[in-house]
């Protein structure tokens, strides 16, 4: 069934290259180059219109890999498309455009029911950038969960300051998953005001929160996160204490030696793993520093 629907897809897109290529032909002897490109955006834009959703599918992914400011509008429209596929196709090209007359339609699609369209809608509002940042950071506080989940990880992908304390107010959200992709955004900012509240969250009570925030502490890197992280070796959840472990690898504070060695003993494996990597780090930081002194 997935092999002939692809091979139906492939059927589609070859018929609208041929069909564009034949399109294009009478301006070819002319020289008109320009011509060109505007008939086949145009034809592009047409077909967003097309009955067959795998024509509208196609027309907005190619759109999206010819980056032309003209589509915009179209595939603003095309995100309101009865078919989820057409919908984030045109998520995913007016990322490729990074126009800012995209952002609001992007942060709408944010609620779409279909979990690819919201994907589609984060990653294109991150590629969009500085002008995604206000209308995300005020996303933070919507009522719908997948909303405030996107866009904080978006702000992740973006990566501006201003961001910072929103998402460190995000880490108090009710649901989890939003602490969880706050504290990832964090991580991903590396900003050293974080450094504190990522600290009080690995005593969330959920699990998943407690692990990320101790990976977004080793992207951080800063030396206050060390005593925390060790406790944190300690966790009854074995995903926090391998992740405690891999932070503490990439601080490479030589106060973790000592419990990095007692978590070779460990009962779970990934966390052994983590030690030994987190050790190996550590041991390369010594004999660079041997070869400087020297």
């Amino acid at each position: 069934m997935l092999h002939s629907k692809f091979a139906a897809l492939n059927f589609v897109k070859a018929a609208m290259i041929a069909l564009l290529i034949l399109s294009c032909i009478s301006f070819v002897g002319c020289g008109k180059t320009d011509e060109v490109d505007t008939d086949k955006v145009g034809t592009l834009i047409q077909w967003l219109k097309d009955e067959d959703s795998s024509v509208r599918e196609l027309a907005a992914e190619e759109l999206g890999e010819i980056k032309d400011t003209r589509a915009v509008e179209p595939l603003i429209a095309a995100l309101k498309d009865n078919d989820r596929s057409v919908r984030s196709s045109a998520a995913g090209a007016l990322g490729e455009i990074k126009d800012a007359r995209a952002v609001g339609p992007l942060i709408t699609a944010l609620k779409d029911d279909d979990i690819s369209v919201q994907h589609e809608a984060a990653g294109a509002l991150g590629e969009i950038g500085t002008p995604a940042v206000e209308p995300l950071i005020a996303a933070l506080k919507d009522n719908n969960i997948s909303v405030r989940r996107r866009a904080a990880v978006a702000l992740g992908e973006i990566k501006d300051a201003r961001a910072v304390e929103p998402l460190i107010a995000a880490l108090k959200d009710v649901d989890r998953r939003v602490r969880d992709d706050a504290a990832r955004a964090l991580g991903k900012i590396k900003d050293t005001r974080a450094v504190e509240p990522l600290i009080a969250e690995l005593e969330d009570v959920n699990g998943g929160v407690r692990r990320d925030a101790a990976g977004a502490l080793g992207e951080i890197k800063d030396a206050r996160a060390v005593e925390p992280l060790i406790d944190a070796l300690k966790d009854n959840n074995s995903t926090v204490r391998w992740s405690a472990a891999e932070a503490l690898g990439k601080i490479k504070d030589a106060r973790a030696i000592g419990p990095l060695i007692d978590a070779l003993e460990d009962d779970d494996n990934s966390v052994r793993r983590e030690a030994i990597k987190a050790l190996e780090a550590m041991d390369e930081m010594d004999e660079m520093d041997g070869r400087q002194r020297w």
